[in-house]
């Protein structure tokens, strides 16, 4: 390009100006053409999303073009029936094909609708009906509208109406169409009808969500609780049968987590839950942590529109949070394990069981792990400040290099057999810190795994190295007697320490603070009789004298005695004539 112009900028004035106006006339017009031309070919889709007070809502799409002959593309649900009608002209041929084979995006509830048509005057028309029963999701007082995948052939132009029922009341900063390039705002609002339209979408958009959030008059759901083995499930009353299918689904695998975690849970509490606007799909569920304790399980409820699987990877999340704190993992200063282990065992045991959904989480893991690996270079020293009072800003990042860890730890080592020995190990041990978990994952595989944490940014000491140092203080404090106190609780005292405080720094005081622990432990008995005997001796002493047990003519001979001393003490001290004294 730059030699081109080199070469016009030496051409005399006219002849640069009619090589200009050339171009221009042969260019532009052709452009003009093109694009009035690709206007007219392609047409106009319309899509209406009629929604209901139980959040069920029929979608009627319209393409309709001036052309006689042509052809064209919709995305139709794949699952669930569809009808359509053709209003104008004929359909010469169609097919059904993979929408990433059509629309370069591959969505398994959705597949293109391919046809040709043609038109006896006056130009094409087709209409396309379906249902979606969870198009919106209501928790009372809130809800969010999310349509079903909008999609058809590029260049055409698109226009999208929302009617809500009049129980709902619009949030309008909170209403927006996510296209593959931009947002966009509602182009008219109707508050009398509850309607909402998009219609300046420009044409290069052809694949879009429309998100809207909303209010009920209603304030406060219709709950009912379900009961199934120790679990409880409160939920909304429109969804019930999503919530039976997750209690169903929990005591499937409860026997196999209690073999895995060597740990029985009391009981369990679980909810579905509405996601901010902002973080609809970014949140699959929690587990609230405060006070100590650990909260309901609180699962999405728009992953019950997810590929069968997901709501399960993601409920089984959060019931193994519940598991891992009842065998004694902190996590308050052990999140990052607590997320991995969480992802790790919900992502394997779903995929044992065959879930497509769990597959497929599986999947974008593997890709996302690459790239954290890429942009951190192995180095995850961030995730030892991670805990539920602070998350770091790219927490994404977070999740996927902790599951890289647990899954890498357990990799070579039988994976999910290595954890379970992990926790027969743990007994009933209470783990707060990383050099306790280290040593802890040491000793069920065998071999100190310090150094693989330590080249993944870690700072832990290899405690494997003083097992039998460490085995000797814990054996000692189980066979010293609670009444060998305080120092047994002393002897414990340092060990904590110098498990808490353990890294590759300071190896030296801790085997101190180890050592301290194994004499006091050893020593705790008879430093108890020796204190136990010095206090009764004080005591005695002090009962002697307040209850004036000795007899007076005693304490006058003691006090006789005392004076005499005390006389001859000043006089040897006197500044009188000693000369003068007998």
């Amino acid at each position: 390009m730059p030699r081109i112009n080199a070469k016009i900028a030496v051409f005399p004035r006219k002849l640069r100006f009619c090589l200009i106006l050339l171009v221009y006339l042969l260019v532009t017009p052709y452009g003009l053409s093109q694009s009035s031309l690709l206007s007219q070919e392609r047409g106009i889709v319309r899509y209406e999303f009629q929604v209901d007070k139980e959040g069920s809502t029929l979608v009627n799409i319209v393409y309709s073009t001036s052309l006689d002959q042509g052809s064209a593309w919709i995305l139709v649900p794949k699952f669930s029936r569809w009808v359509n009608t053709t209003l104008n002209g004929k359909i010469t041929e169609w097919s059904l094909r993979d929408s990433y084979e059509i629309a370069g995006f591959s969505n398994p509830f959705y597949e293109a609708f391919c046809f040709s048509f043609k038109s006896y005057g006056g130009g094409f028309e087709i209409n396309i009906r379906y249902n979606h029963s969870l198009a919106a999701m209501i928790i009372e007082p809130n809800g969010i509208f999310f349509s079903p995948q909008i999609g058809f052939e590029k260049g055409n132009k698109v226009e999208i109406t929302v009617l809500l029922p009049k129980e709902f009341i619009i949030k309008q900063d909170e209403a927006v169409a996510f296209g593959l390039f931009s947002t966009y705002r509602p182009s008219f609002v109707d508050r009398s009808r509850n309607l909402l339209s998009f219609n300046n979408i420009p044409e290069t958009e052809n694949l879009l969500r429309v998100e809207i959030g909303f209010k009920t008059k209603n304030q406060s759901a219709n709950l009912v609780k379900l009961h199934s083995g120790i679990f409880t499930f409160e939920t909304a009353q429109r969804y019930v049968e999503y919530a039976r299918r997750i209690l169903r689904f929990y005591n499937q695998i409860y026997d196999d987590l209690v073999d895995l975690f060597n740990v029985k849970l009391e009981n369990a509490q679980v909810r579905f839950f509405l996601p901010e606007f902002d973080s609809l799909l970014s949140i699959g569920g929690y587990v609230p942590f405060a006070s100590k304790k650990l909260g309901d399980i609180h699962i999405n409820i728009i992953y019950v529109r997810a590929v069968e699987g997901q709501i399960e990877v993601i409920a089984l999340h959060e019931l193994v949070h519940h598991f891992l704190w009842k065998a004694g993992v902190s996590p308050e200063n052990l999140l990052w394990f607590h997320e991995g282990m969480a992802q790790y065992v919900s992502i394997e045991i779903c995929s044992k069981l065959g879930y497509e959904g769990a597959i497929l989480i599986k999947q974008q893991m593997e890709a996302r792990i690459l790239e954290v690996k890429k942009n951190f270079k192995d180095d995850f020293s961030f995730l030892q400040k991670w805990s539920p009072h602070r998350s770091p800003e790219d927490i994404g990042s977070c999740y996927v290099a902790a599951y890289y860890i647990t899954r890498e730890l357990a990799k070579q080592r039988g994976g999910l057999e290595y954890y379970r020995h992990f926790f027969k190990l743990l007994g009933d041990e209470r783990i707060e810190n990383n050099a306790e978990l280290a040593y802890y994952l040491s000793l069920a595989a065998g071999e100190s795994i310090a150094d693989a944490l330590n080249t993944w940014g870690f700072n832990v000491p290899d405690l494997y190295s003083y097992s039998s140092l460490l085995d000797e203080v814990k054996m000692l404090l189980e066979k010293v007697n609670r009444i060998f106190e305080p120092y047994r609780s002393l002897a414990e005292a340092l060990y904590r320490s110098a498990m808490f405080n353990a890294n590759q720094e300071n190896k030296d005081r801790m085997r101190l603070y180890l050592t301290l622990a194994v004499l006091i432990a050893k020593l705790a008995p008879l430093l108890t009789l020796m204190t136990a005997s010095m206090l009764i001796y004080c005591l005695l002493l002090w009962l002697l004298k307040t209850k004036k047990v000795f007899l007076n003519q005693d304490f006058q001979s003691v006090t006789y005695v005392s004076q005499r001393y005390s006389s001859q003490s000043r006089i040897g001290f006197s500044h009188e004539n000693p000369s003068l004294s007998r």
